[in-house]
């Protein structure tokens, strides 16, 4: 590991040069858009470097005072013993928990954690059963969401008049919101007795959770020669609230078959730049899953990865049970997971595990 972190040092000297403009490899003036970028990983470095000084200034400390310990005339002064191995002992403990610190700092980040995410939800087998428990999924990212104060906007929902959900897109903006949500991808399954059941059988259902991280238009540019613009008429249900006009829109990314139909807003402008949203949002982690296949390690699953096709957690009614499958963790607090105030629990065990597998990675790529 401390081959790695010299390099840091290293780059992170260079990077400061260059800011500076004393680095002999930047003749011409940096750009306002590149001086963001170096500063950004200026600070990002600065985290780890700082943090290495301070422990190898620690650990120098730590040597002066084994040495003090050797020295018989410390020894004859039982005052100055006490003091000396006090000292030794807390310089110690100091040192493993800003190791832990400098570990953490070293797990790479994802710049999308930071950023509003876009979630979509989808009723799978089951039924009707499966549409109530994709509404009830909703409702408790909608409330987990109202306790993180991030703002809520409905894209697109299908629906029926019995409360349950065909499908639903969501915006949701605020401050790291893909970072704690990117876990939720993936098949959510519900067991239960579905209240038409008459014997009390339960039946099992599941829906599918993608949460895809929302980019700029800068991020993400579409050609227009790429994307093809179909314009039709709203569909309603029961002839209710039927657009009478050629408002609903239906993009088709020519390149990667990608397609996004929107007719929820009577304007076909609004409907557009709905679609749009979405499909920059399915490009963008198109890309990001095609970077992490890449990179990733065969030997180890990732967390976060969110394939929508895992299994990924059973929210078992008759035993107040919810149990995520990716790391056998279970809570008997149905009802708290699902008003969005025990989800933080999934969260964080989840993150936890994450950066373990990541910083297994790192050790393995250093040996």
């Amino acid at each position: 590991m401390k081959p790695k972190l010299e390099s840091m040092k290293d780059l992170h000297d260079k990077i400061l040069k260059e800011i500076n403009g004393t680095s002999t490899s930047t003749a011409e003036d940096i750009s306002p858009s590149k001086f963001a970028e170096l500063t950004k990983q200026l600070h990002d470095l600065s985290l780890i470097t700082d943090k290495y000084s301070e422990i190898e200034a620690q650990i120098r400390d730590l040597l002066s005072l084994q040495q003090m310990l050797d020295d018989p005339l410390t020894n004859e002064d039982k005052d100055l013993l006490e003091m000396t191995q006090e000292e030794i002992k807390t310089t110690t403990e100091a040192i493993i928990e800003m190791e832990k610190e400098l570990l953490l700092s070293m797990v790479p980040k994802d710049l999308a954690d930071e950023g509003n995410a876009l979630l979509e939800i989808r009723a799978g087998t089951g039924g009707d059963e499966a549409g109530l428990f994709a509404a009830d999924i909703l409702r408790m990212y909608e409330r987990f969401a109202e306790r993180q104060r991030w703002r809520w906007e409905e894209i697109s929902k299908t629906h029926d008049g019995l409360g349950a959900i065909k499908d639903a897109t969501i915006a949701i903006t605020g401050n790291n919101v893909f970072g704690h949500l990117k876990y939720e991808s993936g098949v959510h399954r519900v067991q239960r007795v579905p209240a038409t059941e008459t014997q009390g059988r339960i039946h099992t259902s599941t829906i599918t959770v993608a949460i895809m991280p929302q980019p700029t238009e800068v991020q993400v540019q579409i050609a227009d020669a790429d994307v093809r613009v179909d314009v039709f008429r709203a569909s309603g249900s029961g002839g209710q609230k039927v657009n009478t006009t050629d408002s609903a829109i239906r993009l088709t990314h020519l390149p990667t078959g990608i397609v996004v139909a929107i007719q929820d807003e009577r304007s076909n402008q609004k409907n557009r730049a709905k679609a749009f949203t979405i499909l920059r949002a399915k490009l963008y982690e198109r890309e990001r899953e095609k970077l992490a296949l890449e990179r990733r390690d065969s030997r180890r699953a990732q967390v976060g990865g969110g394939s929508r096709s895992e299994k990924i957690r059973t929210y078992n009614f008759p035993q107040n049970r919810v149990t995520d499958h990716r790391i056998n963790k279970t809570l008997h607090e149905l009802e708290s997971v699902l008003d969005g105030a025990a989800l933080p629990e999934f969260i964080q065990a989840l993150r936890v595990e994450e950066q373990t597998d990541l910083l297994m990675a790192m050790n393995d790529e250093v040996a």
